[in-house]
């Protein structure tokens, strides 16, 4: 059999061809240089980021946007039974309005009773003063008579023409009828001040009720949440009505934790994401830190500001967080306006009480600081 039919004809020609010295080897192809380039480019520009590039350190807290430094409660101050409620949430109020009406039947009867004794006192006191004026007239009309008979019968006695007897006895009978004037007055002004004194406590009752049953707000400002409805049973000192500044800015409280609280200083920048705003679509509002309690809130603290039990325990949890007011940054040319880490932000408004989250930056650091130790380590110069 011929040799050259049992190998290919490419294995024939490699072993009878001689070594090709003369030729350069092909290391690496056109595309090999691109991708060590391109990996190359990748590496020199996280160089440079790692350099001039910044990592933002955050901490991040729950809280609530708010006008003021605190919401401000209105409350009953007596027991009773709502009759009606007169505002409703999102209501602006003016210190002075009734807000709500409590059913006060108790008082109402007794204010009632009590008209109907004034009207029959001054029943009475009217058919009583008709007789005793018509009987203090004769009596004065009596003692007119007898003071001339008396000076009558003075003369008579100082001539010897009557006996003193007879003159003292005149004189007995005007001492009786002037003791029946003076007390047929005294009853006419027993009956004025019995009238009187009902007149007056009808006053009082009807100026409590007036005080108890119309509640009132003491504050102006925007309704923020209404607490009770028209039939509820309320005591004294109850919550019905949460109000909020209507004159001062919107700010945002937000509430950390104490470990990363202590790292947040006056002047920080801060995101606030509220919770009726998608920040994927519409990015964060932006604002600066500007002031930072110096302690943990109490929850009597926080009952101050928040005033509703459940939200604090939403905002807070059991821990007593550090307490950070954020100013928000303002630019009229945005619907809600805020400035947004957005150029617009979302198309509409933003109110106060709404919940939001809040990411204070409290440090920026290069990325190569983060690298260096592990080097130093590594090499151990640490």
């Amino acid at each position: 059999m011929d040799p050259s039919k049992l190998f290919r004809k490419a294995a024939l020609e490699k072993l009878s061809s001689p070594e090709r010295l003369d030729e350069l080897m092909h290391i690496t192809s056109p595309a090999g240089w691109l991708a060590l380039g391109a990996i190359g480019c990748l590496l020199l520009a996280i160089i440079v980021w790692s350099v001039v590039g910044t990592i933002s350190i955050k901490v991040t807290g729950k809280g609530m946007l708010i006008r003021g430094e605190s919401v401000l409660d209105i409350t009953s101050t007596t027991s009773g039974r709502l009759s009606e409620v007169l505002v409703r949430p999102g209501d602006f109020i003016e210190k002075g309005t009734v807000i709500a009406r409590l059913d006060r039947p108790a008082l109402r009867l007794k204010i009632q009773n009590t008209r109907d004794d004034l009207a029959r006192l001054e029943s009475q006191g009217s058919r009583q003063t008709s007789a005793q004026r018509r009987l203090l007239s004769r009596y004065r009309s009596q003692a007119t008579e007898l003071r001339r008979k008396i000076a009558t019968q003075e003369e008579m006695v100082a001539k010897g023409l009557l006996t003193n007897t007879t003159l003292m006895r005149t004189r007995a009978e005007l001492t009786a009828v002037e003791q029946n004037i003076a007390q047929l007055q005294a009853q006419q002004a027993g009956v004025g001040n019995r009238v009187e004194d009902v007149r007056q406590q009808l006053k009082e009752l009807e100026n409590e009720l007036e005080a108890t049953s119309n509640i009132v707000s003491p504050f102006s400002g925007r309704v923020v949440e209404v607490a009770v409805e028209a039939g509820d049973q309320v005591r004294a000192g109850s919550r019905l009505v949460t109000l909020e500044s209507a004159e001062k800015p919107i700010k945002a409280i937000i509430y950390i934790p104490a470990a990363e609280g202590k790292k947040v200083r006056p002047g920080m920048e801060v995101y606030v994401s509220p919770t009726t705003v998608r920040p994927e679509e519409y990015g964060f509002m932006l604002g600066r830190v500007e002031t930072v309690s110096d302690y943990p809130v109490t929850p009597e603290g926080l009952r101050r500001v928040l005033r509703n039990e459940k939200l604090i325990q939403e905002l807070t949890g059991k821990t007593a967080p550090i307490e950070v007011a954020v100013e928000l940054l303002l630019d009229p040319t945005t619907p809600s306006g805020f400035a947004w880490s957005s150029s617009k932000g979302p198309p509409m408004k933003v109110f106060s009480g709404t919940i939001c989250t809040g990411n204070v930056t409290v440090e920026k650091k290069r990325p190569i600081s983060y690298v260096l130790p592990i080097f130093r380590r590594t090499l151990g110069l640490s």
